[in-house]
């Protein structure tokens, strides 16, 4: 795809990402993930898995900001992968981004990812690389909380169950090499259920919370662990009005 036919969607980034009809539509959480995950002390050449890619917003604006980093991303919805895909394309990103259909719950669904790490980055043949880092914003809203869209991909795309967090975050331990960083986002009620779910070599280093209205609780939650670390917890504060998304003019 030639410069100038990606300006177009570079100009209406993100806005002018495709959605199929009727899916979910990404939304602030999202975007709070691609630019916390974007200020992680990462190789500068970093691979990273975005697990629940969507239509690809959180890989995308990641690798819009950082030239020199591949990402692999995992889609259990079949329309919302293709639809990545055609983003990637279109923003002049597809050698840079693999997205593959898939469910973090499945070991299958992880060698694939491996496999597509394999060969962006030119492994040995026969070898399965690790990630430097995992993004995922997993569908935390409860089940039987607030209004339950009409549509399917909506519904699956926002609500988990109990076993949501722990299925993200052990695949996210599966494929992380040791050093390497989950990054994920959740309703900030839901802070004490996201540590609980990290397995024990996930050791969590960052809490920000994000306050959307003054004089309110927090309204999300980001969390940085890194697999084998062992450094103190860090909380940290970030006030949403103040805040400029990545890919904003």
């Amino acid at each position: 795809m030639n410069t100038e036919e990606t300006r177009p969607g570079e100009a209406r980034f993100p806005a002018g990402l495709e959605q199929p009809e009727g899916s979910f539509r990404f939304s602030n959480d999202a975007l709070l993930l691609a630019d916390f995950s974007v200020s992680l002390a990462l190789p500068e050449n970093a691979f990273f898995a975005d697990f629940g890619t969507g239509c690809g917003v959180v890989a995308l604006a990641a690798l819009r900001k950082r030239p020199h980093w591949h990402g692999v991303g995992l889609e259990v919805q079949p329309e919302l992968a293709a639809a990545a895909g055609r983003n990637a394309a279109r923003l002049g990103l597809a050698e840079r981004f693999c997205v593959l259909e898939g469910d973090v719950a499945s070991s299958s669904s992880l060698r694939e990812a491996r496999s597509a790490l394999a060969g962006q980055s030119g492994a040995a043949s026969g070898s399965l690389p690790l990630f430097d880092a995992v993004f995922c914003n997993p569908p935390w809203r409860r089940e039987g909380a607030g209004r339950v869209p009409a549509s399917p991909l909506r519904r699956r795309a926002l609500f988990g169950t109990e076993h949501t967090f722990s299925a993200f975050f052990s695949a996210a331990d599966a494929v992380l090499t040791s050093g390497g960083c989950l990054a994920a986002v959740s309703g900030a009620e839901r802070t004490a259920e996201l540590l609980a779910a990290l397995p024990a070599r996930l050791h969590p280093e960052k809490l920000r919370f994000v306050f959307t209205r003054r004089e309110a609780p927090a309204t999300f939650v980001l969390l940085m662990a890194r697999k084998n670390g062992r450094s103190c917890l860090c909380v940290e504060r970030q006030d949403f009005h103040d805040w400029r998304p990545l890919g904003a003019p």
